[in-house]
């Protein structure tokens, strides 16, 4: 049997990337697998795909929670979601190393990953030109270190927070039933010996769900933050406003002759600074629980 697992008998004016054609003949191809390395080609389609969409839906998260705290570059929770998405960089790269080790010894199967991997990069080429852009450190730093042909192991440091960590058995045994699930996807695949490979558009679709579950989670533990921060802004911007002299004599006796309505005035200011004061500190003690479900 020969060792190339696909072959291109394209005729050389086709030759333009046709997905259909290209997923056709890699179907021939692995026909000719034995059982064991076919189930195997559905392990390498799905640790590879699955990697990829998180990733995206995670960058689609980020996106979101960015919008959600435009005023605050330093919020903890854009923290969090640049944190989860370094480590699923990481996590992708552990399962891509390991998947090069392992098929290292069967030429075809080690061929099988490398096109699987070139199909993931067009994939990638795909994506919205804007979204390209201002993810473009994180999707070069993906491709680098999880599809490229030779990759090393490699572990990105994750940025410091103040945040107090705690122990929760509730995510432990989350943890635990995510494991469990992977392992009984992976045997159904090896037994199916069937795996849909994504297109663009399921991972699109995919990625801009989890991005409004994001967006929902936002409103509802954090409500109002972009109108409390542009309130706070109008009220300096008022107070800081340089007064015309035609109107330096005009407040100054609408003040000496209303006493009492200004202090009430400025009794409801101080009301209001101090009700949205205390719904940031609320929404502040929320962020952790929060972090873990988006």
């Amino acid at each position: 049997m020969s060792s190339i697992v696909y072959q291109n008998s394209k005729p050389q004016q086709f030759m333009e990337y046709n997905p259909a054609y290209e997923q056709q003949q890699q179907q021939i191809q692995i026909q000719k697998l034995n059982q064991k390395q076919q189930e195997e080609v559905q392990s390498i389609r799905y640790y590879l795909y699955d990697s990829l969409q998180f990733l995206i839906n995670l960058l689609y998260s980020s996106k979101a929670v960015n919008e959600h705290f435009e005023n605050d570059p330093q919020h903890p929770m854009r923290i969090i979601a640049r944190n989860k998405i370094t480590l699923q960089l990481n996590l992708s790269n552990s399962i891509q190393f390991d998947q090069s080790f392992q098929y290292k010894s069967d030429p075809k199967l080690n061929q099988v990953l490398q096109i699987e991997k070139q199909n993931a990069k067009k994939l990638l080429e795909q994506l919205p030109p804007e979204f390209k852009l201002e993810f473009e450190n994180y999707l070069e730093i993906y491709q680098s270190s999880s599809l490229d042909q030779n990759i090393e192991m490699r572990s990105l440091n994750m940025e410091q927070t103040n945040i107090e960590t705690k122990f929760d058995s509730n995510v432990l045994q989350s943890i635990i039933n995510s494991i469990q699930q992977v392992d009984k996807t992976t045997q159904q695949f090896r037994e199916q010996k069937v795996y849909k490979i994504p297109n663009i558009q399921d991972i699109i679709t995919n990625a801009n769900n989890y991005y409004q579950k994001t967006k929902y989670s936002l409103v509802k533990n954090y409500p109002n933050q972009n109108q409390i921060q542009i309130e706070l802004q109008e009220m300096s911007q008022q107070q800081d406003m340089p007064i015309p002299l035609s109107q330096n004599k005009f407040k100054l006796k609408r003040k000496l002759h209303r006493p009492i309505k200004d202090k009430q005035i400025f009794g409801i200011q101080n009301r209001k600074i101090y009700k949205d004061t205390s719904q940031r500190n609320k929404n502040h003690c929320n962020y952790q629980h929060l972090g873990k479900n988006l």
